[in-house]
C-alpha cells in the first residue's frame, strides 16, 4: 500500500466516527436519514476493501485454480497409468495358467533331458572303466606269465645244470658242442 490509500483509509475510518457521534446527537429520535450516511460509509468501506484486496484475491484464486487444474492432470494421468497397469496384471493372471503348464512342460523336458545326458555319461564311464580294467588286467596277466616263464626257464636251466654237472656223458656232449660253436 502507497501512502495515499494509507492516508484515504485513515481519513475514511475518521469520517465514520464523526458522521456517528453527529448522528447519534439527534438525542435518540432516529429516522431512515440517519441510516443514510452509516450506509454511505459501510459501502465506502466495503468499496475501498474490495479495490484493496481484488487484486491479491484474485491472484489467490487464479494460482488456486492452477492448482487444481495440475493436480486433476496429474490424478488423470496416473489414472490412465494405473487402468493400464491393472489391465496388464489382469492380460498376466489371464494367461497365467497357460505359463505355469509351459514352464512345467518346459523343465519336464529339461529333466529328461539332463537325465538322458548323464545316463549316456555313466554308461561311457562304465565302459572306459571296463576297458581299463580289462587293460590292466591284460598287462597284470602278461605280467605274471612273464614272470612265470622265466622262473620256469631259470629252474630249466638250473636243472640243466646239475644233470650235466652229475653226469659225465652230458658234460663232454656240451664241451664238444660249445667248442664247436665256437
Amino acid at each position: 500500500m502507497n501512502k495515499f490509500e494509507v492516508r484515504f483509509l485513515i481519513s475514511s475510518f475518521f469520517l465514520m466516527i464523526l458522521s456517528s457521534e453527529a448522528m447519534a446527537a439527534g438525542n435518540g429520535h432516529g429516522s431512515i436519514m440517519d441510516l443514510f450516511a452509516p450506509t454511505v460509509n459501510v459501502s465506502i468501506l466495503i468499496g475501498v476493501l474490495i479495490w484493496k484486496i481484488k487484486g491479491p484475491l484474485k491472484n489467490y484464486f487464479i494460482t488456486k485454480s492452477e492448482d487444481i487444474s495440475n493436480t486433476m492432470e496429474r490424478a488423470s494421468l496416473k489414472s490412465k497409468e494405473a487402468q493400464l497397469m491393472y489391465e496388464g496384471e489382469k492380460r498376466k493372471s489371464e494367461h497365467l495358467t497357460e505359463e505355469m503348464k509351459s514352464i512345467q512342460i518346459d523343465a519336464q523336458k529339461d529333466v529328461q533331458h539332463f537325465e538322458k545326458a548323464i545316463s549316456k555319461e555313466t554308461d561311457d564311464k562304465i565302459q572306459k572303466m571296463k576297458s581299463d580294467a580289462d587293460s590292466k588286467i591284460k598287462a597284470d596277466k602278461k605280467a605274471v606269465l612273464d614272470e612265470l616263464n622265466a622262473e620256469l626257464l631259470n629252474q630249466v636251466i638250473l636243472k640243466t645244470k646239475t644233470t650235466i654237472k652229475t653226469n659225465k656223458d652230458y658234460q663232454k656232449k656240451v664241451s664238444s658242442k660249445l667248442l664247436q660253436g665256437l
